[in-house]
């Protein structure tokens, strides 16, 4: 429980980098439409993000519990392992800007047809939390790579509970880049991002590539624990055989000699 919920927030820890770009105009021009930054206004935004996060979690532990049911439910869960780490592997390409992102163009058109940039408008001009909130529970809808891969992670815990806090940590992990990109877009330089969005992709393409293992592994694991129940499994049924037919085994004539001098003998004591 502990690994899953601590790669989580790796996935998002060292993903959210990526939220910079994407999401950094919106969150600076949240800091921005203020003379100060506006940290209840971030903090409201980060807790719908979060909030959206954790229910997306809820209904992918309710379809694992579903899954849990059926008979190949090892096969699923080990598709699924494999998926999420070729997400956090092809994310981390794309984050490193060695591939497009091919999501931008839907997340856009997305933004348009629920009216994010609208929602925004008004939250700018507002100083109610709650408004900043609403666009935090509308932008954790908008379709991202990153997202997917936590919730394919959670996906196969095979618990609500459990996939719930697991993308509540994955929330939690995109929080410190997303409340400080102001102070990030400020002061770092592009090359100083670029090395940093590098160097962080480099890990969660590693981590992708670890999770993929443990997918593999899950699937030795299985195929062995199958092996041991079909090696278990003839070991009771023999020993039923052998009860079941006692008298497949001849009795031999050094077995018939012998009786025939007990009972001689046992004839004898008797006069």
């Amino acid at each position: 429980m502990t690994t899953l919920l601590g790669a989580a927030f790796l996935v998002g820890f060292l993903g959210s980098l990526h939220c910079v770009g994407m999401c950094g105009g919106l969150v600076t021009t949240l800091a921005m439409s203020q003379k100060r930054t506006w940290w209840s206004g971030l903090i409201s935004y980060q807790l719908g993000r979060i909030l959206t996060y954790t229910f997306l979690g809820l209904l992918a532990g309710m379809m694992g519990m579903v899954i849990t049911q059926v008979t190949w439910f090892a096969d699923v869960q080990r598709g699924l392992t494999l998926f999420a780490g070729s997400l956090m592997i092809l994310f981390g390409f794309t984050l490193a800007g060695w591939l497009p992102d091919p999501l931008v163009k839907i997340m856009s058109q997305l933004s348009r047809v629920i009216g994010l940039s609208k929602w925004i408008y008004a939250a700018t001009n507002s100083r109610m939390p709650m408004s900043w909130f609403m666009v935090g529970l509308f932008n954790g809808l908008l379709p991202c790579g990153l997202v997917y891969a936590g919730l394919a992670l959670s996906l196969t815990s095979g618990s609500i509970g459990l996939s719930a806090a697991m993308m509540l940590a994955f929330g939690l992990g995109t929080v410190p880049a997303m409340m400080f990109v102001p102070v990030v877009l400020k002061s770092a330089s592009p090359k100083a991002r670029g090395w940093v969005l590098k160097i962080a992709a480099i890990l969660l393409i590693l981590m992708g590539v670890f999770t993929m293992i443990r997918g593999s592994a899950l699937m030795h694991s299985m195929h062995d624990m199958d092996n041991m129940q079909g090696m278990n499994h003839s070991e009771h049924h023999m020993p039923m055989n052998h009860n079941m037919h006692p008298t497949t085994h001849p009795m031999n004539m050094e077995d018939m000699d012998g009786m025939d001098m007990q009972n001689m003998n046992m004839d004898g004591m008797k006069k």
